[in-house]
C-alpha cells in the first residue's frame, strides 16, 4: 500500500513540475514571510540559500514574467482554495441537504428501521465530509477570538460540530421533549453533528435524565438539528463561493487586492495553524487521550485505555474521522488535481527532501489507520488496549499494539512538519501549541 501511495505522489509531483520550476528561483530568494498576528507564533524567518539574496517583496526576479515570490505564494493559495477548500464546503453542503431529506423521512416513520438506517448513513456521510473541513478552519470557519483567532474568522465551525466540547445529553433530551427551536442562540453543546449522532444512535434517553422524550419527539428534534446544520452549511459555503461572498478571492489575492490579508504569508500562516489540528486534535485527543498514552490527569473507567474520550463511539466513526483528517492534511501538502500545494513552496527553496519525507510519513499513518479499520476498527482497538505501559512503548518504538503505533507514526509526521518545514517556510504555529514539542 505504501508503494502505491508513493507512486501516486510521484505522479502528482511530475504533473506539477512545470509550476514548481516557475516558482523555484525567487521563492528561494524570498525565504519566509511575516508572522500571523497576535493569535499565532511565527517561526524564525529562514535564511535564503547562498547567492539568492532577495528582499521578499515579490518582485519579478528578472525571469521574464514567470511566477515569483508573493505571486508564487498566491498561486499556491488559489489552488488550495479552488481545489480543496471550496469543494470540501460544497460537498458538505450537499451531504447536509441529504441528511435533511433523510430525517424528514424518518420523522414520517419514526420507528421504521429502514428509515433510521438511511438517516444514520446520511449522518455518517455528512460527518465524513465535515471531517475534511475540520482541518480547514481558515476564514469564516475559523475562530473570531483568541486563542488562535484567524483573519475573517466567524466561528462557523462550532455551529456545525462542537467536539471536544462535552455534549449535554440531558439538556438535549429536554430540548427534544419541549420541541425547542434550534437556531443561532442554541448552545453549541446541544446542537450540530454531535447532537444528531446522540439522538440517532441511542434508542432511548439516558436513564439519568429527568426528561424522557418519546421516539417520535426525539426524531422530530433530529430534523430540527439537521435543518439548522443545513442552514449553517449553506451559509458557510456562500461566504467562500465566488458568486456570493467570494472569500476565495480574499484568500487568493492576499497582499494584492485582498482587503483582509496584507501579505500571502498571512494566509499561509492561517493555513499552517489550521493544519495543527492533526497534532492537537487527531494525535493528542483522538489517539493519545483514548489509548491512555496522554491520560495523565484524566479520569478513565478502564485501567489502561480511556474509551470514554472516543470522538464518535456511538457510530464507531472515530477511526474514519482520523483517517479523513490525515488525508486532507496530505492533500493540502501535495495539492490535488495537478494543483499546487505546500510542497511546491519547499521545492521552490530547494528543500524538496522535506516534502518527500513528510509525504512518506503521512502515507505510513494512512496505511496504519487502514489496517486498524480493516480489522475490528479504531474504537474497538482502543477498548482492547490491555496495558498502558505497553501502549506507550509501542508509540515510542513504532512497534507493538497497532493503535498505539499509530500515535507514534502521526507524532513522527507532525514533528517533521512543526520542526524543519515550519522553519524552512517561516510558517506560524498556534499560540496554544507554542510550547508543545512532544
Amino acid at each position: 500500500m505504501l508503494l502505491t501511495h508513493l507512486q501516486s505522489g510521484l505522479v502528482q509531483r511530475g504533473a506539477k513540475l512545470f509550476g514548481s520550476l516557475l516558482i523555484y528561483m525567487v521563492l528561494a530568494s524570498c525565504g519566509g514571510g511575516g508572522g500571523g498576528g497576535g493569535a499565532v507564533t511565527p517561526a524564525p524567518t529562514p535564511t535564503p540559500p547562498p547567492g539568492n539574496g532577495g528582499d521578499g517583496d515579490g518582485g519579478d526576479g528578472g525571469d521574464g514574467g514567470g511566477l515569483t515570490g508573493d505571486d508564487a505564494r498566491r498561486a499556491v493559495l488559489r489552488d488550495i482554495a479552488e481545489d480543496i477548500i471550496l469543494p470540501a464546503l460544497q460537498d458538505f453542503d450537499t451531504q447536509a441537504a441529504t441528511l435533511q431529506t433523510a430525517t424528514e423521512t424518518l420523522v414520517a416513520s419514526p420507528t421504521d428501521t429502514a428509515a433510521l438506517t438511511a438517516a444514520r448513513e446520511a449522518w455518517e456521510a455528512a460527518m465524513s465530509s465535515w471531517q475534511r473541513n475540520e482541518v480547514l478552519q481558515v476564514g469564516p470557519a475559523g475562530r473570531s477570538t483568541n486563542p488562535d483567532m484567524v483573519v475573517g474568522g466567524q466561528d462557523f465551525r462550532d455551529f456545525v460540530y462542537s467536539w471536544p466540547v462535552t455534549l449535554d445529553t440531558c439538556a438535549l433530551e429536554s430540548a427534544a421533549l419541549n420541541s425547542a427551536a434550534v437556531n443561532g442562540n442554541t448552545s453549541i453543546n446541544i446542537t450540530g453533528l454531535g447532537a444528531i449522532e446522540h439522538l440517532l444512535y441511542t434508542d432511548v434517553p439516558p436513564a439519568a435524565c429527568a426528561d424522557q422524550p418519546s421516539t417520535a419527539q426525539r426524531m422530530e428534534h433530529v430534523q430540527r438539528l439537521a435543518d439548522r446544520t443545513g442552514v449553517v452549511a449553506t451559509s458557510l459555503l456562500n461566504r467562500w463561493d465566488p458568486a456570493m461572498g467570494d472569500f476565495v478571492e480574499q484568500w487568493s489575492a492576499a497582499g494584492d487586492t485582498s482587503t483582509l490579508y496584507a501579505a500571502p504569508q498571512e494566509a499561509l500562516d492561517a493555513l499552517s495553524v489550521a493544519l495543527f489540528y492533526v497534532e492537537r486534535q487527531a494525535k493528542d485527543r483522538k489517539i493519545a487521550f483514548t489509548t491512555g498514552i496522554g491520560a495523565t490527569g484524566l479520569t478513565c473507567t478502564n485501567a489502561s485505555s480511556c474509551p470514554e474520550f472516543l470522538e464518535s463511539p456511538l457510530s464507531s466513526q472515530s477511526g474514519a474521522n482520523i483517517r479523513t483528517n490525515v488525508q486532507v492534511f496530505r492533500d493540502l501538502f501535495t495539492g490535488v488535481s495537478d494543483g499546487m500545494g505546500i510542497n511546491d513552496l519547499l521545492e521552490g527553496i530547494d528543500r524538496g527532501e522535506l516534502a518527500t519525507e513528510l509525504v512518506e510519513q503521512l502515507d505510513l499513518v494512512l496505511d496504519s489507520i487502514n489496517d486498524i479499520e480493516s480489522g475490528a476498527g479504531f474504537d474497538e482497538a482502543v477498548r482492547n488496549v490491555a496495558d498502558r505501559t505497553d501502549c506507550v512503548n509501542a508509540s515510542g518504538n513504532n512497534s507493538g499494539i497497532p493503535v498505539c503505533v499509530l500515535h507514534g507514526l502521526i507524532s513522527d509526521a507532525m514533528d517533521t512538519f512543526r520542526g524543519p518545514i515550519v522553519s524552512a517556510l517561516g510558517l506560524a504555529i498556534p499560540q496554544s501549541s507554542a510550547g508543545d514539542n512532544d
